[in-house]
C-alpha cells in the first residue's frame, strides 16, 4: 500500500497500528501494509470495528503484520489490556477471519469486485480489468472460460 494511504490509517488508529515503521527485530509492521491500495477500504472497515471492540471491552488489538498472502489478506496481532474474556477474543478472530475472506472478493489494485487469479504459482485478487492487465488468470476455471469468451467479444 502506498505510503500516503497507510499513513492516514495509522492517523486514524494510532492504537492499533503503533508500531507502525517500528524496529524490524521487533515487529513486521516495521515495513508497513504489505497489499495493494486497493484493500485501503477494507482494512479501514476491519480497524474501525476493532476499535469500537476496544471501546466497549478494554481489549486492544495491535497489528503485528499486514500483508497479502496466497492471493488474500492476512492480519496477525496480539492482544492487550481488558478482561482476558474468549468471546471478545472469538469476536476479534471473527472479524479478522470476515475481512480476510472479503479480501477474496476485492480486487487488491483497484478495490473493485475482484476473484482469485493465479500466474506462473502466484496468487492475487483482482478485476476482470486487472488480471488481464497483469498476466492473471481466473483460480476458478470456470470464470476462466466466462473470460475467455468475453475475451473473444471484445477482440471482434
Amino acid at each position: 500500500m502506498n505510503k500516503e494511504l497507510e499513513i492516514k490509517l495509522v492517523n486514524k488508529y494510532p492504537n492499533i497500528l503503533k508500531d507502525y515503521g517500528g524496529d524490524m527485530k521487533a515487529t513486521c509492521m516495521h515495513w508497513g501494509m504489505e497489499c495493494g491500495d486497493g484493500w485501503y477500504d477494507l482494512l479501514d472497515k476491519l480497524l474501525a470495528k476493532l476499535d469500537y471492540l476496544f471501546s466497549v471491552s478494554g481489549v486492544q488489538v495491535i497489528a503485528d503484520q499486514i500483508k497479502e498472502k496466497y492471493g488474500t489478506l492476512r492480519f496477525y496481532y496480539h492482544e492487550v489490556g481488558g478482561a482476558n474474556s474468549p468471546v471478545v477474543h472469538d469476536i476479534i478472530e471473527n472479524v479478522i477471519t470476515m475481512a480476510e475472506n472479503m479480501s477474496e472478493r476485492v480486487c487488491e489494485n483497484t478495490g473493485k469486485d475482484g476473484v482469485l487469479c493465479t500466474r506462473g504459482g502466484w496468487y492475487k485478487t483482482l478485476s476482470y480489468e486487472e488480471a488481464r492487465k497483469e498476466g492473471y488468470k481466473a483460480y476458478n476455471e470456470e470464470l476462466e472460460e466466462y473470460w475467455k469468451e468475453k475475451d473473444k467479444k471484445q477482440d471482434l
